[in-house]
């Protein structure tokens, strides 16, 4: 099976985080001016991103994209709110899994891997848009680091700092693929970078709020052999 797990359960602290890119305003949009999109349905869809509230966000952006589909923000909220309950599946899945219940785990499985592939085709379509975007290579690179798709992780959040060099998390996200990987030097510089720019892992304010629940120890889940752990333990 080649569904991936992120371990840990519970709500995901990714709403600070992923409205940040809505403070980075998106680049050459004044070169390139387009009709505002539904300002109702945007401004729906952030605040649900605000509240945890993915399948609103989602269906608000959703809106907000048949209104102005040349929108980069709508997109990658859309993409947000994916990449938010596709984390969500995933813990329904290991806890069904761990509880016996495989067809259950299963489902829940598909139901994560379908909502990452769309956080990533989401974050493709703004970059068709504007290859500038950082934020939109950003989120590609923790969406491939969720699915251990190591090398496109580290080329997405390497695109990243190059447009927006000050961006901590990027260089604390890259250097934890690389330490899963084995290269240790390049995680060493990383991980520098990252506390040289502020990065900490509690969540402070919107720009530095960090999803801090991540376990990289066992990304290739089969819900058979989270059943055989957990009847061992």
């Amino acid at each position: 099976m080649t569904t991936r797990i992120v371990r840990n359960a519970g709500k995901l602290g990714l709403a600070a985080v992923l409205l940040a890119a809505f403070a980075v305003p998106a680049c050459k949009k004044d070169q390139n001016p387009e009709p505002a999109p539904s300002g109702d349905a945007v401004a729906t869809g952030k605040a649900a991103l605000d509240e945890g509230d993915w399948s609103r966000a989602y269906d608000s952006f959703t809106a907000a994209i048949a209104a102005n589909p040349n929108d980069v923000d709508s997109y990658y909220g859309r993409a947000a709110a994916s990449l938010a309950r596709a984390k969500e599946h995933y813990s329904l899945a290991q806890a069904a899994a761990t509880n016996g219940k495989i067809e259950e785990g299963r489902a829940e499985a598909a139901k994560a891997d379908e909502y990452f592939k769309k956080a990533t085709d989401d974050a493709d379509a703004i970059l068709k848009i504007d290859a500038q975007y950082a934020e939109a290579w950003f989120l590609k690179g923790v969406a491939c680091q969720y699915q251990a798709m190591w090398d496109e992780g580290i080329d997405a959040l390497s695109e990243c700092v190059k447009l927006a060099p000050e961006r901590a998390e990027a260089y604390q996200r890259r250097g934890e693929i690389y330490d899963h990987i084995g290269d240790y030097m390049n995680a060493s510089v990383d991980f520098k970078k990252a506390s040289e720019l502020g990065y900490s892992d509690g969540p402070t304010d919107a720009a530095t709020a960090h999803e801090n629940d991540v376990d990289f120890s066992d990304l290739n889940y089969d819900p058979e052999e989270t059943e055989e752990n957990a009847t061992e333990e």
